[in-house]
C-alpha cells in the first residue's frame, strides 16, 4: 500500500517537473528575438489573447487556435450531412427495391389467382 502511494507521488512530481520544464522551453523560444528565430529550425509564437500557439519545425507547422475549433466544428458539420445524405439515399433505394419486390409479387398472385379461376371454369363448363 506504502509503495503504491509513493509510486504516484514520484509519478506527480515527474509530471509537474516535465510541465515546468516544457513551460520555460516554451516561454523562452517565444521571447527570443526575431532574427534569432529566423535562423532556428524550431520556431514557437504564441499569444494568450487571442489564444494562439504555433510551433514550426522544418517544414511541419503544428498550431492550435480558434481556427483549429472552427474548422472541426465545419468537417464535423459536412461529416454529419454526408452520412445523413448517404443514408436517405440507401433507404429510398431500399423502399424502391422493397416496393418493387411486393409489385412484382403482387403480379404474380394476381396472374395465378386469373389462371386458377379459368381453370375452374373451363372444368364447370
Amino acid at each position: 500500500m506504502f509503495f503504491i502511494l509513493r509510486k504516484k507521488g514520484i509519478i506527480l512530481v515527474i509530471i509537474i517537473c516535465f510541465t515546468i520544464v516544457t513551460y520555460g522551453f516554451v516561454n523562452i523560444s517565444n521571447s527570443l528575438p526575431k532574427f534569432i528565430k529566423d535562423r532556428s529550425s524550431l520556431k514557437i509564437n504564441y499569444t494568450l489573447s487571442p489564444f494562439d500557439f504555433r510551433m514550426d519545425l522544418h517544414g511541419y507547422s503544428f498550431y492550435v487556435n480558434k481556427k483549429v475549433v472552427e474548422n472541426m466544428k465545419s468537417s464535423s458539420e459536412r461529416l454529419l450531412v454526408n452520412i445523413e445524405d448517404g443514408f436517405q439515399k440507401s433507404t429510398s433505394k431500399i423502399m424502391n427495391k422493397t416496393s418493387n419486390f411486393i409489385n412484382n409479387t403482387t403480379n404474380v398472385f394476381k396472374n395465378l389467382e386469373d389462371k386458377i379461376g379459368n381453370k375452374i371454369q373451363n372444368k364447370v363448363k
